[in-house]
């Protein structure tokens, strides 16, 4: 499937039922962008989908994958999102990986071109949270 934003590849992933809520349509499988991050709702996907195809930044506990990629999709829109957002850093981290570090690192990722300013979305996070 192509992005419908930048037409770039995309990698689709299976979103856990605790989850599905976060997911664009709140399904149960989404696709991201492998160049602008945009993520969308699909009708299925692999259950074993490598994020890593997307950005080195996934290469985290599966699950926890799978939350940074629900997060980056609803980072278009901070304000409404806030809460969805901050249960998913709060699942993140008790998995054991850093929310942000993740964050910091799509922003380095120069094969990447995200369509939000993902490096100042992470600092307005960081002070919402902080």
């Amino acid at each position: 499937m192509q992005c419908s934003n930048c037409r770039s590849e995309t990698v689709k992933f299976t979103v856990p039922d605790d989850v599905s809520e976060f997911a664009p349509g709140n399904g149960s499988a989404a696709a991201i962008c492998t160049s602008c991050l945009r993520v969308y709702a699909v009708e299925s996907a692999d259950d074993d989908a490598d994020l890593t195809e997307v950005s080195e930044a996934f290469d985290v506990d599966g699950e926890a994958a799978v939350e940074m990629a629900l997060v980056v999709g609803l980072l278009s829109s901070l304000a409404l999102n806030r809460s969805k957002i901050e249960l998913l850093l709060e699942r993140v981290e008790d998995h054991g990986v850093d929310p942000m570090l993740v964050l910091e690192e799509l922003e380095a990722d120069a094969s990447l071109k995200p369509s939000v300013a993902i490096g100042r979305r992470r600092s307005q996070l960081e002070q919402l949270m902080g």
